[in-house]
């Protein structure tokens, strides 16, 4: 069964550029990672103010032997303007 792995980032204006750089290098990081079975590119939303990060892996348990760590559900990282929502998504079959 595969799994997706979904951030959304919401940068402030003037961070969104480096951001989307910062991501691009988790991206190359990422896909070394055994079990892991691709990383999109950042997507932005049309207005700009949103950062999506799309992983896909192997199974739930390949993405939880991955080692990522997740930051608190409430943490407004520096540069961004609200907490990261994530979405940890199985196939519906």
């Amino acid at each position: 069964m595969s799994f997706v792995f979904l951030v959304l980032h919401w940068p402030e204006p003037d961070r969104a550029e480096a951001l989307a750089r910062s991501m691009g290098e988790m991206r190359a990081s990422l896909i070394e990672i055994p079990g892991c079975v691709g990383v999109d590119p950042p997507l932005r939303t049309s207005d700009a103010s949103c950062l999506v990060g799309i992983s896909r892996w192997e199974s739930a348990q390949a993405f939880r032997d991955s080692g990522i760590t997740l930051r608190p559900d409430d943490e407004i990282v520096p540069g961004e303007t609200r907490p990261r929502q994530r979405f940890l998504l199985e196939e519906a079959t």
